[in-house]
């Protein structure tokens, strides 16, 4: 700032200097508007130079200590030839921009462009962001597994104790969510096969491992056993023989990883023999035929014409309803969401459908609590409906989850659909 005073003093100095020459080169130019009959004409011509350099430096000179109001007056008139031009051409530039502007706020206020764009990107097309982050979600996703390990198998076997058990795990896998072979079709709806395969976890289970030596129940026998209960009596009998010829036990000896993924059995290698289409399996594993998803295909809405469904279920397998389940409650899957993308536009009193195929029906989410920040984000949280997995004694939509008047204990498992 002091090298620009600096400038502008030199500046006004030198201005000095030429007036003080000019005017002593004016003795030589008459006391008229003439020049001097004895003056040299090239000084003359020079003298009328310096003046007019004189009154140019004055005039910017006076308009530097304009004040604000003479300022503001020279914007909205321009001066041509020493007067001022009265039509505030300025003006009128600025009342259009004005005008514009109130034009643009009332236009963003009506249409909502945000919200115009946002509905726009959550169309799933092949290849859009939406879309990418559907087809493959960038989320680490972890589950847990803890299992019952039977310490008194021979006493329990023999009737002399109750039975015993301690938990055992976490055994902690990574779930890869993916959505393969994503076809888009004429109704709006895209189709994929459903990809979820376990990766296991070492560093994150502890002192638990995979060939971890547990004792477990057979759940292929107390399967059939349960099938078969209330069966005529021959077919019960019929079921005996084969436990007996197969030497099929109630409780059975495996590691932790054959348990969850499959470890042989008889009873399976039969059924999938004589029954292939009821049975399509040899081995029996908890944790794998509730990911087994060889079989599987799912519907999706694109988000045409409404994008809050886009990436919501539009079938499973086909249809909008389970075939276990008799009811809209416990059956109708259209709508939800499998934990990849939610409903959009969300109203505060409106509940959440969320379908998976190892919980094996729909279940309603709740808002609970205030707004919470995630990072830059704003979110609330959302849970499971009281008493979720009633057997309709507390709540009574779940009744449609009883069959044949048969009322389970907890609603979590359902017979396989392969």
């Amino acid at each position: 700032m002091k090298e620009f005073s600096k400038m502008f003093a030199r500046r006004y100095s030198s201005v000095s200097r030429d007036v003080e020459a000019s005017n002593h080169r004016q003795s030589a130019v008459a006391p008229g508007s003439g020049l001097s009959t004895d003056a040299d004409p090239a000084v003359a011509c020079a003298a009328q130079a310096a003046l007019q350099r004189i009154q140019r430096r004055k005039s910017l000179k006076a308009n530097r200590s304009m004040n604000p109001i003479d300022i503001l007056s020279s914007f909205f008139n321009e001066p041509i030839q020493g007067k001022r031009n009265r039509v505030p051409t300025r003006l009128f530039i600025l009342l259009v921009i004005g005008f514009l502007a109130i034009i643009t706020a009332t236009l963003i206020k009506v249409l909502e462009p945000y919200d115009l764009i946002f509905k726009w990107k959550l169309i799933m097309t092949e290849g859009g962001e939406i879309f990418n982050l559907w087809a493959q979600p960038p989320v680490d996703l972890y589950i847990k597994i803890y299992l019952f390990n039977i310490t008194n198998a021979k006493a329990f076997l023999a009737g002399r104790e109750q039975l015993r058990v301690e938990q055992v795990g976490p055994y902690v896998y990574k779930e890869i969510m993916t959505h393969e072979n994503v076809t888009f079709n004429a109704n709006n709806t895209m189709s994929s096969t459903p990809s979820h395969p376990l990766v296991w976890q070492e560093e994150m289970s502890g002192n638990c491992r995979e060939d971890d030596e547990v004792v477990m129940l057979n759940i292929a026998m107390l399967a059939i056993s349960h099938l078969t209960a209330n069966h005529p009596f021959l077919v019960r009998m019929a079921l005996k023989t084969l436990l007996l010829s197969t030497k099929s036990e109630p409780i059975v000896r495996a590691t932790a990883k054959e348990f969850m993924f499959g470890y042989p059995s008889a009873l399976a290698t039969l059924g999938n023999t004589f029954l292939p289409n009821w049975i399509s399996f040899e081995k029996v594993g908890l944790i794998d035929r509730m990911y087994d998803f060889s079989t599987d295909f799912e519907t999706f809405y694109t988000g045409v014409p409404n994008p809050a469904l886009s990436g919501l279920y539009a079938s499973y397998r086909g249809e909008t309803t389970l075939p276990q389940w008799d009811g809209d409650h416990c059956s109708n899957i259209e709508f939800a969401s499998d934990g990849t993308k939610f409903k959009s536009f969300i109203q505060p009193n409106e509940t959440v459908k969320f379908f998976r195929k190892s919980m094996c029906r729909p279940i309603n989410l709740y808002r609970v609590g205030n707004e919470k920040t995630y990072g830059s984000l704003k979110g609330y949280n959302y849970v499971f409906e009281d008493n979720a997995f009633d057997n309709g004694a507390t709540n009574e939509a779940n009744k449609c989850f009883c069959r044949k008047g048969i009322r389970p204990a907890v609603v979590t498992l359902c017979k396989s659909t392969n």
